[in-house]
């Protein structure tokens, strides 16, 4: 059962797009919220899986929402009726986004593609399939450096290569051995040769040379971690 958190700032919104959720027979809508300041408490209280989360609202906006969320974030689907917003969800790295009026056909294939990511499953990937054009490769889990999402999708750094992947930041954080050092990047502590102290927060330099940005806010879990001198 998916788990979801509907916001919208109209309440007939709101309504509307929890009977087709409803109807979905898939989900249990956990919590709504109205504006973006109580979007953020009952991300916290509920836990989704998942938040439908509209664009366009006063104050805190679906997107200032996205960039306020606590780690490990939720997947999120933007809703909106504007179109050109699209390109700005997925630099969110919203998993999806439906325009309204919500259609039924098109939330049953972002339900779909929830239901992929493996909302509701921790067992750890043994493999992860991760794709260089048209050819798969079946990565393990201890050969891989980082991974961090671009405009075009979760990238993996294996080996010194750069390979594709399908599935958000988030399920790999929950079924790899990756630590969030950024809201974009992951890395395998395995993989750390270095760790350089900047004004932003620090680099790190893999083993085969890549270089991952890590947030002030991951620094301080870096310096427990390893008991860092800084």
């Amino acid at each position: 059962m998916i788990r979801a958190l509907i916001v919208d700032d109209e309440p007939l919104a709101r309504e509307e797009l929890a009977a087709l959720l409803d109807e979905a027979g898939s989900v249990e809508v956990v919590g709504e919220a109205g504006n973006g300041k109580d979007a953020l408490l009952q991300a916290k209280a509920t836990q989704p899986d998942v938040i439908f989360l509209d664009v366009d609202m006063p104050g805190l906006n679906g997107l200032d929402v996205s960039s306020l969320l606590a780690d490990p974030r939720p997947l999120l689907v933007f809703v909106t009726a504007h179109q050109e917003y699209a390109l700005t969800a997925f630099e969110q790295e919203a998993l999806d986004y439906l325009l309204k009026p919500v259609n039924p056909e098109r939330l049953a294939r972002t339900l779909k593609r929830i239901q992929a990511q493996g909302v509701g499953e921790m067992e750890p990937l043994e493999r992860l399939a991760c794709y260089q054009g048209n050819r798969v490769r079946l990565v393990l889990p201890a050969d891989i450096d980082c991974a961090y999402v671009d405009l075009t999708g979760t990238q993996v750094q294996v080996c010194g290569e750069e390979l594709h992947c399908q599935l958000p930041l988030k399920t790999l954080e929950s079924r790899l051995p990756l630590i969030r050092v950024h809201r974009q990047y992951l890395i395998n502590i395995d993989a750390i040769r270095a760790i350089t102290q900047n004004e932003g927060g620090a680099e790190i330099e893999t083993r085969h040379g890549a270089r991952v940005p890590v947030s002030r806010r991951y620094f301080k879990l870096l310096k427990d971690k390893f008991l860092l001198p800084f």
